[in-house]
């Protein structure tokens, strides 16, 4: 795996502040983009989510598997802060998974549709 030909960008969690009057917002995502190498969602990776041997981030269930556009993409540990939003390809995505796996994090990233919450 030594390609890293592909560049995916990292969404931060928005940061919350306070205004002069005491009220909270929620300030915007930050973006950066990094380096990855793209991999395949297999059979092997669906049956994985369905049967929960993958760790989903957020401990939430996947009922949608398979019913969304999917993408696997390997990201190295140290360009990885668990964000849980990404674009990729144009596409704004949600990390559902990600497991470490030596020096690289394999993540698998679902398209976001328009009434998906935003953590």
């Amino acid at each position: 795996m030594s390609r890293w030909n592909d560049v995916i960008t990292l969404l931060s969690a928005p940061n919350s502040y306070q205004d002069e009057e005491g009220g909270w917002h929620e300030g915007e995502r930050v973006g950066r983009e990094v380096f990855c190498n793209p991999g395949i969602v297999g059979t092997m990776t669906m049956a994985q989510l369905r049967s929960s041997e993958v760790r989903i981030t957020g401990g939430e269930d996947v009922p949608e598997v398979g019913l969304r556009n999917m993408a696997m993409v390997y990201i190295k540990q140290i360009d990885y802060e668990g964000e849980d939003q990404v674009i990729y390809h144009g596409k704004e995505m949600e990390v559902i998974a990600a497991t470490s796996e030596g020096e690289n994090y394999k993540c698998i990233i679902r398209e976001r549709l328009g009434n998906d919450p935003v953590d």
